[in-house]
Parts: structure tokens; C-alpha cells; sequence
């Protein structure tokens, strides 16, 4: 990777980047946000596809949506305290 003087990875904000970690406080938000819709959809594969039964299925999208959603406040705490 490339570092600049201070010794911090320069974060992108615009364009696409492949790497989450390159990213801005504000576009791992953008990115969680839309990470966080498929949640459902986890559900019903490990429910019908997988063939699990209700509350195993229940316990894995609650931990998903959970972490998500954790993940979503912290990254919108950072995106205030460092780039607003």
C-alpha cells in the first residue's frame, strides 16, 4: 500500500475503490447501508434454500442485522467526528 507523509493510507471518497479499508468514514457508511438491505434476503436462503429450521434462522439474521447495524452507527460517529 501507499502511505503519504503522515504515515495514514490516503482514504478515497469519490470513484470507485474496490478495498473497504481505503475508503472514507462517509462511504463505508454509503457501503454498510447498502450491505444492510440484503438481510432479509440471508434470511430466507438459510430458512427455504438451506433448509434450517425458524429460530436458528431468526438468531443468524438478528446477529447480521445486529452487526450491521453497530457497524453503521460507528462508521456515522466516525464520518462526524473526523470529516465533518
Amino acid at each position: 500500500m501507499f502511505k503519504t507523509i503522515s504515515g495514514h493510507t490516503k482514504k478515497v471518497d469519490k470513484g470507485f475503490e474496490l478495498s473497504y479499508f481505503n475508503l472514507s468514514y462517509r462511504r463505508k457508511m454509503i457501503r454498510t447501508i447498502w450491505m444492510t438491505h440484503p438481510v432479509p434476503v440471508v434470511f430466507i436462503l438459510l430458512r427455504y434454500v438451506l433448509d434450517l429450521n425458524f429460530t436458528i434462522s431468526l438468531i443468524i439474521t438478528i446477529i447480521a442485522l445486529v452487526g450491521n447495524l453497530l457497524q453503521l452507527w460507528y462508521n456515522y460517529h466516525m464520518w462526524n467526528k473526523y470529516e465533518r
